[in-house]
């Protein structure tokens, strides 16, 4: 039995030439057909499409003011719940809206899309659909807003693009302003408390100084350890001077009893002074002084957290009325929307290239085939058998 002998690539390919080469005219018919079809239609049927886009900065974050919040109320769940942003969330607002079904809607009834699309659905969130199709919204690598809008008007693309922007801007004022003022309503509420509280404290400061003569217990205390030591040492020295006297002129002498007397005085100062018995003019009892003198540092320190609190709280509550009562720009753009008049969509060049080669390749395959059963019906072989039954069941109709 002879070898047969395999095929090379080369006459592969010259056999697919050749049997294209055999049904020519059915091949030119088939791509040129299609290709002269597809031309027409990319070129007056099909209306091409522009696109206009815009470079935004996102609005300023608000994060310092968040934080000193945070940290003063300990931690961000209460500064959520007050609506005050934190890190990027005013960016992720600004995202919500410019991708918000309502902002859409004003778009689209702006400038009566449905009429311009030529809208037939029955259902308005296929128009919606419609519209989100040509619009996009991303972030940069810089992380700037990147929008742009795909229309069959260039002039139209810029207005909806310079529309949803305005809209956008107005509707974050809204949403800061309303947050502002929540967040404003808060803080006078906690600011009339903390004034209460405050006014308290002060009061009951106050009485307690009074009631027990401390005003400065640290300057108090100086003077009464710094008079307890002197009149100590001036009764020494008068015990010194007594003791002289008796062993000199006895206890009978008239300085003896001068002496004597002087002591007595001194004893019952100092023993008052001991007992706090001239707190009137700001000696303090030295048994009692660490109490008073506790209790005096802990009221202050009360009074000074509630005065720290009431500044802050005063601070974010004029902050809040100024944002509350801010209408500036937050949605800066760096590169407005313009009329660009280079199509985007049909890419002509290309279609036409893939219809050549797509009708080519199915015309070629569909000669190939043709000449390949030819031959092997003129075979006889089992393959030829098997199409032919094919070609029967399938074309039942003819005999």
């Amino acid at each position: 039995m002879e070898k047969q002998e395999s095929i090379g690539f080369i006459e592969i390919c010259l056999r697919i030439l050749n049997n294209d080469l055999k049904h020519f005219k059915f091949v030119l018919a088939f791509v040129l057909i299609p290709t002269i079809i597809v031309f027409v239609a990319v070129m007056w049927i099909v209306k091409p499409k522009y696109a206009a886009s815009a470079i935004v900065t996102p609005p300023a974050s608000t994060q310092p003011m968040a934080g000193a919040l945070s940290g003063l109320m300990g931690g961000s769940g209460m500064t959520s719940l007050l609506g005050i942003s934190m890190d990027n969330e005013d960016a992720n607002a600004v995202w919500t809206i410019l991708n918000s079904w309502e902002l859409h809607d004003m778009v689209i009834n702006k400038f009566d899309l449905a009429r311009h699309y030529e809208f037939k659905g029955k259902f308005h969130a296929d128009l919606l659909k419609e519209f989100r199709k040509n619009f996009g919204f991303e972030m940069n690598k810089e992380e700037m807003f990147s929008l742009y809008y795909r229309d069959t008007d260039a002039k139209l693309a810029v207005e909806v693009l310079n529309f949803m922007l305005e809209k956008a801007d107005s509707s974050f004022n809204a949403f800061k302003t309303k947050q502002a003022r929540q967040s404003r309503e808060y803080f006078q509420t906690r600011l009339d408390s903390c004034e209460h509280v405050l006014d308290s404290l002060l009061n009951s400061f106050v009485d307690f100084q009074v009631t027990n003569n401390v005003y400065e217990p640290n300057v108090q205390l100086e003077a009464t350890i710094k008079y307890l030591s002197e009149l100590q040492a001036m009764r020494e020295e008068v015990n010194m001077e007594m003791n002289f006297e008796k062993l000199d002129r006895g206890e009978n002498s008239k300085r003896y009893q001068e002496l004597s007397k002087r002591v007595k005085g001194m004893n019952s100062a100092l023993s008052g002074a001991l007992k706090g018995k001239h707190s009137d003019i700001g000696l303090m009892e030295l048994k009692k002084s660490p109490q008073l003198y506790s209790e005096y540092l802990r009221r202050e320190a009360e009074i000074r957290i509630q005065e720290a609190l009431y500044k802050v709280l005063r601070q974010q509550s004029e902050q809040m009325r100024l944002e509350e009562a801010k209408m500036l720009t937050n949605l800066h753009v760096l590169e407005p929307p313009w009329e660009n008049d280079k199509k985007i969509s049909p890419k002509r060049g290309l279609i036409l290239v893939f219809t050549v080669f797509f009708t080519f390749f199915l015309a070629s395959f569909f000669c190939n085939f043709v000449e390949f059963m030819r031959s092997e019906k003129r075979s006889g072989s089992r393959t030829a058998a098997e199409w032919n039954f094919f070609v029967q069941k399938v074309c039942f109709w003819r005999k």
